[in-house]
């Protein structure tokens, strides 16, 4: 939304109180928001609960509009209810205080519950079951990967601190994945976590759900799920982005209004500005193949929510049977075959 049109927004809505002011803009973009909805979803369920979540979470009015309706827009298209309300670990909605880079305004971010991830694998319809468990001490509990692959859990009376996390997932073909993370990982999981820095951080307020997450979030390449899903997995605990869905078009002669031409909010015309001059572009150096292979493949990683070399290097791990220490150490034959195995997780999702 451009400078004038926000001070306009602005003079419209000043004497509202910021719950009111959120909730004005919610109905002026729900139409938007209800067309990415599934079929399955009830529109005036889902409507009442972004409400309850704007008036218990009042912190979310000082985030930007944008990043709040984007949140909305993301938890609405993957269709998952808000957990803020209803606590059952879908998804949530939180003003964490991301900065945006324009305005210095917080953003609101979106984090997924292990319970959500779940729900999104079990849709791909390939799964017939998958779970996530804790692992605490005094329980008795061994596993092995491998050809003899096996995984032996039995939960003690009293259990003490948590040691592990993993999850299982069986698919209808009759094949299973599993994955293992020790209290070491987990802990590194959550410093890389943006989200961690916030005391009311669900890692500080329900760290062996978040724990949970995160191994289903490390096998999620190897899971049947669509494309939609595994980018939601990736860019999870960040601020989604659909400005380009929700913000108005400014019409000639200083109307607004949406593309489905629905009325916004009156702006003035915009200054007219001197057009920028295009500028050239700066040379880039040669890339070699092997360097070009190897940066693609860490991309996909990243895409994938793998954020460090050393996560990477199990994966790479098991793909090419031997043992990683680090990824460029890869051959150009080699890194062939990882990005085969990776292209391929994707397209299974599709």
């Amino acid at each position: 939304m451009g400078q004038l049109a926000t001070q306009a927004q602005n003079r419209q809505l000043a004497q509202m109180t910021p719950q009111q002011n959120m909730r004005k803009l919610l109905d002026r973009s729900w139409d938007r928001i209800k067309a990415v909805m599934p079929k399955e979803m009830n529109p005036q369920r889902l409507y009442q609960m972004y409400i309850s979540t704007i008036n218990r979470e009042p912190a979310l009015t000082d985030c930007t509009v944008e990043s709040v309706l984007s949140c909305f827009m993301r938890c609405t298209s993957l269709g998952l209810e808000p957990s803020n309300v209803n606590g059952l670990g879908m998804a949530y909605i939180l003003p964490f205080g991301n900065k945006n880079y324009r305005t210095g305004q917080k953003e609101a971010t979106f984090i997924l519950g292990y319970r959500g991830i779940i729900d999104l694998a079990r849709r791909s319809g390939q799964l017939r079951d998958i779970s996530a468990r804790a692992v605490h001490e005094g329980d008795e509990f061994d596993y092995a990967y491998g050809l003899d692959e096996h995984l032996n859990h039995v939960p003690c009376a009293k259990p003490g601190k948590l040691t592990h996390v993993y999850m299982v997932a069986n698919f209808k073909d009759g094949g299973h994945y599993m994955q293992v993370m020790g209290i070491d990982e987990i802990n590194a999981a959550m410093k890389r976590s943006p989200s961690a820095r916030k005391p009311t951080s669900p890692w500080h307020t329900d760290f062996e759900a978040m724990a949970k997450k995160t191994v289903i979030r490390r096998a999620a390449p190897y899971l049947p799920m669509s494309v939609e899903t595994k980018e939601a997995i990736a860019d999870d605990d960040r601020t989604p982005d659909y400005s380009d869905l929700l913000d108005p078009i400014v019409m000639p002669g200083g109307d607004a209004e949406y593309a489905d031409g629905s009325d916004a909010i009156d702006v003035e015309p915009a200054e007219e500005t001197e057009p920028e001059q295009p500028q050239q572009p700066e040379a880039q150096p040669e890339v070699s193949p092997l360097e070009a292979k190897r940066a693609e493949m860490i991309r996909r990683f990243q895409a994938l929510g793998v954020a460090s070399d050393a996560e990477a290097c199990e994966t790479i791990t098991k793909i090419l049977n031997r043992e990683v220490k680090a990824s460029d150490e890869l051959t150009e034959a080699e890194l062939d075959k990882v990005l085969g195995q990776l292209k391929a997780s994707v397209k299974e999702g599709e």
